[in-house]
């Protein structure tokens, strides 16, 4: 898998070093009085006299965010002669200053060599890399360096959402009866739904983990009622979520294990 991808990214970095950047040039945008652009100009030029290219991943300020295939991003950068830097962000910013020059600068001469969508193919392929040689790991979607890039689905789902799956609430509203006994949900704003925690493999078969009862009545603020229904609800929620086969979460269309947190919603 590893040999296929390398060798897919090299057609692909072929094509793309066949376009040109039309782009205005950061040169162009200096206000006179940056003298720290001006200066981060000279040094990009002088890099660049001297063979060196060099590509930047911003990180932002206070918090840092690194690239998580940075180790494999920087192997392919190599492979033609570019550097990788993290690229942090001031976190107070003044009129009329650029604070990424250098780094403007020699992205341009990047794509001027190589074409506009060549780092964005590297990017792609370095995650590639990463995922196929972490695929024990689970990711979420809580941070970036953990992040699927699309959620699991249930069968059924009309869209991509990552707590709410239409599928899985279809079926479940076929089954689920509510006696005269439970207390209906009333109010615009009142709440009455279940919380499922599970995690999903990557031939999509879940496993919950924890479940949260939400009941609450935005009239009398009362919360917490209809708790002798909550393990007849629970079950039929549960027997459809782990007897399903999910589609899996997906990052660069490669098949990931993935924790979640998703709603069933009752009347």
């Amino acid at each position: 898998m590893l040999t296929k991808i390398i060798s897919i990214s090299l057609i692909i970095l072929t094509l793309c070093a066949c376009e040109q950047n039309k782009h205005k040039s950061v040169e162009e945008t200096i206000h006179p009085t940056d003298t720290s652009c001006i200066e981060e100009i000279l040094n990009a030029k002088s890099d660049i006299l001297n063979h060196k290219l060099v590509f930047c991943n911003y990180v932002g300020n206070i918090i840092w965010q690194p690239l998580r295939a940075e180790k494999e991003m920087d192997s392919l950068l190599k492979l033609h002669n570019i550097e990788y830097k993290n690229e942090s962000s001031p976190c107070i910013i003044q009129e009329n200053k650029n604070y990424h020059c250098y780094c403007e600068f020699m992205q341009e001469q990047v794509n001027i060599k190589y074409g506009d969508k060549f780092t964005d193919s590297l990017l792609y392929i370095a995650d590639s890399l990463f995922i196929l040689k972490n695929l024990d790991k689970i990711y979420d979607n809580g941070s970036t360096a953990n992040s699927w890039d699309k959620p699991p689905v249930f069968p059924g789902d009309s869209s991509y959402d990552q707590t709410n799956h239409s599928g899985l609430q279809k079926e479940f509203d076929k089954l689920v009866k509510y006696t005269n006994t439970y207390r209906y949900k009333k109010g615009e704003n009142a709440m009455a739904m279940l919380e499922f925690f599970l995690d999903i493999d990557q031939n999509g078969k879940a496993k919950i983990t924890d479940t949260q009862y939400v009941f609450w009545d935005d009239k009398t603020k009362q919360e917490d009622y209809n708790k002798e229904h909550y393990e007849y609800l629970r079950n039929i929620a549960a027997i459809l979520i782990e007897n399903t086969k999910w589609t899996p979460a997906k990052i660069k269309s490669i098949s990931v294990k993935s924790k979640n947190d998703i709603f069933v919603y009752l009347k």
